[in-house]
């Protein structure tokens, strides 16, 4: 099926109007959208409620720091407009390789304070309106230094600031409290790739049936479900050799390592070269190729995701991250969420000068 014609059918669809409680529409803005050409002045606010800049590092001292200083410039820009649009600016702190110094200021009663301290003082001179804590890797081990540090920033923060916090359900499901979780604003859920080089045969990398896992493994422990915002991944994963879910590959194929944004792969479809199919067992996306196969959320199964975090009544739904959605409203996977969670706005095209 011609790629577009399925995106029309599917994303101009009458939007589910049940009544939950899910409006939250979040956007990842990563330091390194500055390589990709991808600036501040180039996010859709109107589709979005919440931007996550990643990110600030944290020192095992307390300290606090961009992960990459040269992009300081665009943070500036960035809370300038998210602030002029009425989108709220939320900082994470954290991510890859960063547990470490976590763990450390965690386990100190001291530098949580001072950690807390420089986190308050951090948003209030540059402007955000909340902070992100992603403590990734996440283990029981964790949980005594992590329940302080959430409390030191409570105590620090008020309620003048929202708190969010990265959570790792399919890897750290058991390390999580419950009562220390819903003590956040909102928790952004983050299912990492399910195809990877050594899977022996082709799978959905992302897909609502292993958000769902994901989900369930929040809410049966006690998370409230309002809280619950699943992260989607803008991109899709590509494998030589395989010619549909369950069959064999041979390796990485086109794109960067593996990978391809999905804005490319919307145009990438726009040739007869790949059959596109929606997998209903696993509400994901397929693409096969002579060559290779792509496995990627796109309309349908974003469209499913969305339908269900609405009915269900959880916070709202995420993408990771902004410079890789389509501009084009029939295909961008921001409206295709945002025709489910706030069916009031105006979605349709501008029309044409």
């Amino acid at each position: 099926m011609n790629i577009k014609n399925l995106a029309i059918a599917l994303a101009l669809g009458c939007a589910t109007m049940a009544s939950a409680a899910a409006d939250k529409v979040v956007g990842y803005f990563p330091y390194w959208s500055q390589y990709s050409q991808f600036a501040p002045a180039d996010i859709r606010y109107n589709l979005v409620t919440n931007i996550h800049y990643a990110s600030l590092a944290p020192s095992s001292d307390g300290s606090l720091a961009f992960t990459d200083e040269s992009d300081a410039p665009n943070y500036a820009e960035l809370a300038k407009l998210a602030g002029e649009n009425n989108v709220k600016l939320i900082v994470s702190i954290g991510g890859m390789e960063m547990e470490g110094a976590l763990q450390e200021i965690g386990a100190s009663e001291d530098l949580r304070a001072t950690f807390a301290q420089n986190v308050a003082s951090w948003l209030s001179e540059n402007g955000a309106k909340g902070v992100e804590l992603d403590w990734q890797n996440f283990t029981s081990e964790n949980a005594e230094a992590f329940s302080a540090l959430v409390d030191a920033l409570k105590d620090a923060l008020g309620s003048s600031y929202e708190m969010v916090a990265t959570v790792y359900p399919l890897s750290s499901a058991d390390a999580y409290d419950a009562s220390v979780l819903n003590k956040f604003d909102y928790l952004t859920v983050f299912v990492p790739d399910q195809m990877t080089e050594e899977e022996s045969s082709l799978k959905p990398n992302q897909s609502v049936t292993v958000f769902e896992e994901a989900l369930n493994a929040m809410s049966s422990k006690g998370v409230d479900k309002d809280k619950l915002v699943p992260v989607v991944s803008m991109y899709g994963r590509s494998f030589t050799g395989a010619k549909g879910l369950g069959t064999s590959q041979n390796g990485v194929g086109s794109g960067n390592e593996g990978f391809i944004a999905y804005k490319d792969l919307m145009k990438l479809f726009e040739k007869p070269d790949y059959k596109v199919s929606f997998d209903e067992g696993s509400k994901s996306e397929v693409a096969v190729g002579e060559i290779e196969s792509i496995v990627f959320m796109g309309i349908p199964s974003v469209k499913a995701l969305s339908e269900e975090v609405k009915s269900e009544g959880m916070g709202g739904v995420a993408i990771y991250d902004l410079s890789q959605d389509h501009n084009e409203p029939l295909v961008s996977l921001l409206v295709t969420i945002g025709l489910q969670i706030r069916p009031e706005l105006d979605y349709k095209p501008a029309k044409k000068k």
